[in-house]
């Protein structure tokens, strides 16, 4: 059973439905799909709490139906197609049951692959490499091993978290190969999920993409400002904490309501805290969580072309931006031409350092963009 922590403002993946913050709706909507077995797609920002909704789902789906097996695969430290294939192998092994023989029946399967089964050193989890050389291979042993998964468990559910990640894929035609295969296990839902709008959207919404109309795209936003504060005001309140409503209003404000961001400043605030979490303690976790990022943030004026760099400031320092090609924003910021601004708006966005709210530019990382205004805006 997994302690209690000290702080109930978890910053580092999912604990239980204690420490999970609303999300109600989303949950009972994809809860709705996968019972339909209907396929989703999920994008939302980096950071928004995604992961952690598909695991709450998790979570849910495994406590109610002992016979449900939820298969969460993590994409984004995958370079190809043979790592893609070793991480759904290993997450199958994660996979609760009661077959007998299954690691060895497992890797009989898979042996034209040249299977080897290791235990990570700390956490005795298993994990499966397997040595694949052309796409043929990935798509006979992602067959089997649907095949074979499918065949233990009636109910089963796929999750493939950063899913934009196989775009990345030196591999030809991943994405022709992985529909291909997915489309023949119709029983089992997929929940495709990413935090990159620009690559994710296309590959489900594009005619002549392979995944053209195959999922119900699903967007997630910020939670609820109302459902968050209730959050945080229990969570304070069991603690026997106080908090009041402007200082949850300031945090909000600061965070942009991101999910990560409020996580982090309550976890530190809630740490830093005696009975009572008020304006000047926020002010000193906000001063602390700057002060945290300095070497890091301070590295990008090395790493960020020098006009991009002062186009970041410049963000920052207006928080959102609409028109960035407009000629007082320019002016403003001495920003030299609009085509140059436009070249360096086009770059940044590539290297995923500002993102499209609504209609405005806004500095990406939250944290960042507040570093950016306090070493660089208006004192």
């Amino acid at each position: 059973m997994k302690q209690k922590p000290a702080n109930p403002f978890v910053t580092g993946g999912y604990l239980s439905p204690l420490y999970f913050c609303d999300r109600v709706d989303e949950t009972d909507h994809l809860l709705k799909a996968i019972a339909s077995k209907r396929n989703i797609t999920l994008i939302s920002l980096r950071r928004m709490g995604k992961t952690g909704l598909l695991k709450h789902v998790r979570h849910s789906l495994e406590k109610d139906n002992r016979s449900m097996a939820v298969v969460y695969v993590d994409l984004m430290p995958t370079m190809n197609g043979n790592a893609m294939l070793n991480a759904i192998s290993s997450a199958l092994l994660q996979v609760k049951q009661e077959e007998r023989n299954f690691f060895e029946k497992m890797l009989t399967l898979l042996a034209s692959l040249r299977p080897k089964l290791s235990y990570d050193s700390l956490t005795g989890q298993p994990s499966l490499e397997l040595k694949v050389e052309s796409p043929a291979e990935i798509q006979l042993g992602l067959g089997h091993l649907l095949t074979f998964i499918s065949g233990i468990k009636k109910d089963l559910v796929f999750m493939f978290d950063e899913f934009q990640q196989i775009s990345r894929y030196p591999d030809a035609n991943m994405e022709q190969m992985l529909r291909s295969v997915i489309q023949t296990f119709p029983e089992i839902p997929f929940i495709f999920s990413g935090s990159t709008k620009h690559m994710l959207e296309p590959m489900f919404s594009a005619a002549g993409r392979p995944f053209y109309q195959s999922t119900e795209l699903m967007y997630l936003d910020k939670i609820g400002e109302e459902e968050y504060r209730k959050f945080i005001l229990e969570k304070f309140g069991s603690a026997h904490k106080k908090i009041s409503d402007e200082v949850i209003s300031r945090i909000f404000d600061w965070t942009r309501l991101h999910t990560f961001y409020v996580q982090y400043v309550c976890n530190l605030l809630f740490e830093s805290s005696g009975p009572n979490a008020g304006p000047d303690l926020v002010n000193a976790v906000f001063e602390r969580v700057l002060n945290s990022y300095d070497p890091l943030f301070a590295s990008y004026r090395n790493l960020i072309p020098p006009h991009q760099f002062s186009l970041l400031k410049a963000i920052a320092i207006e928080n959102s931006v609409d028109k960035p090609t407009a000629g007082a924003f320019i002016q403003k910021h001495l920003l030299g031409s609009a085509s140059s601004v436009k070249t360096s708006l086009t770059a940044l966005a590539d290297k995923e350092m500002i993102v499209l709210s609504g209609d405005s530019w806004q500095v990406y990382d939250v944290f960042f963009s507040r570093w950016l205004q306090y070493h660089y805006g208006e004192r």
